[in-house]
């Protein structure tokens, strides 16, 4: 049976949206780090052309380098390429220095004055509120997923 080498229809867009995905983890690492492009590339030992071009999504760019960021940075930046195939990523190594309540305390706080009748959207939420608190429920998640991961780990 020959196969033929054809391209295929939805090829593309799973390229730009490989793209955007990269861009978005380089904006997020930025953001995050307070580090510019530069300083990423000096970082992963990767040209900086290669990053800013990745950052500008005109190039994809090497699951190598992508494995470098997650290690440099932290492996949940690279949740917008997993998110492609409908996934995240959790770290498996867990600080045990690091308690998970005041992570939960501070996410329900900021949870229940968004919910606050007095809030700005009243009882219920407005897009605002939710950004507001967004920041400490992705370290919560963060958090309770190296707890999980630990707790698990010791179980095997």
């Amino acid at each position: 049976m020959q196969t033929r080498n054809v391209l295929r229809v939805n090829a593309s867009d799973e390229q730009r949206n490989y793209r955007e995905a990269v861009a978005e983890i380089l904006r997020c690492v930025q953001s995050d780090h307070s580090v510019t492009l530069l300083e990423i590339s000096e970082r992963v030992d990767i040209s900086l052309g290669t990053v800013s071009n990745a950052a500008n999504k005109k190039t994809d760019l090497s699951p190598t380098f992508l494995q470098r960021l997650g290690r440099a940075y932290g492996v949940h930046h690279l949740d917008p390429y997993v998110r492609l195939m409908g996934g995240r990523i959790i770290p498996i190594e867990h600080s045990t220095e690091r308690d998970v309540l005041p992570f939960i305390n501070r996410a329900a706080l900021k949870i229940a004055e968004a919910r606050d009748p007095q809030s700005p959207g009243g009882v219920r939420e407005i897009h605002t509120e939710k950004l507001d608190y967004l920041p400490d429920l992705l370290a919560l998640q963060k958090e309770l997923s190296g707890l999980i991961c630990s707790i698990q780990a010791e179980a095997a």
